[in-house]
């Protein structure tokens, strides 16, 4: 690369790592070209930006968005995982993928302003997908709101056998 291509490299990396402040660092040593495009196809299928990088230009970003704490992982071969939108399906991607294949490690994540450890990470994966917790939480709010209606319901229904028993009574009067 030429010092030119080198700046517009960082310039891309640090304003991509800016604005998707979710990220994880992967060594993929070890992994081979035919490996490396399935990961990079289940990545890209899940909306999640997976690039190999330099880690002196990795480095130069990781500076320029005052993360030097993770400049310590920027050993070895590196790839990083940005995810656009949910980070748990971009975890769950890459922990599948790394029990598929030994090779592809993962160092350490960024998620929302903090570090997380590759046990962390592989942690986030066992959660539930984004929809499947909003499914739940929605129908954590709904079960009151269902129990209330279910008690109006008995009560109206023995309201109903009273009111009937009471006609009943009239009529043979």
């Amino acid at each position: 690369m030429v010092r030119k291509e080198k700046e517009v490299f960082v310039s891309e990396l640090t304003d991509r790592l800016r604005s998707n402040n979710n990220f994880i660092l992967t060594d993929y040593k070890g992994l081979n070209m035919e490996e490396m495009t399935d990961l990079r196809e289940r990545m890209r299928k899940i909306g999640c930006d997976f690039k190999v990088v330099k880690n002196t230009l990795a480095r130069l970003a990781m500076k320029n968005l005052n993360l030097e704490n993770l400049i310590e992982y920027l050993r070895g071969p590196t790839a990083i995982a940005v995810e656009k939108r949910d980070i748990i399906s971009a975890t769950k991607a890459l922990v599948d993928f790394s029990r598929q294949h030994e090779n592809l490690k993962i160092k350490v994540g960024f998620l929302e302003g903090h570090i997380i450890l590759a046990q962390a990470v592989e942690s986030l994966a066992e959660l539930p997908s984004r929809e499947v917790l909003l499914a739940q939480f929605c129908q954590g709010l709904q079960a009151p709101i269902v129990r209330v209606c279910r008690v109006l319901q008995g009560i109206l229904g023995k309201l109903i056998i009273v009111l009937d028993g009471i006609r009943k009574k009239k009529s043979e009067s």
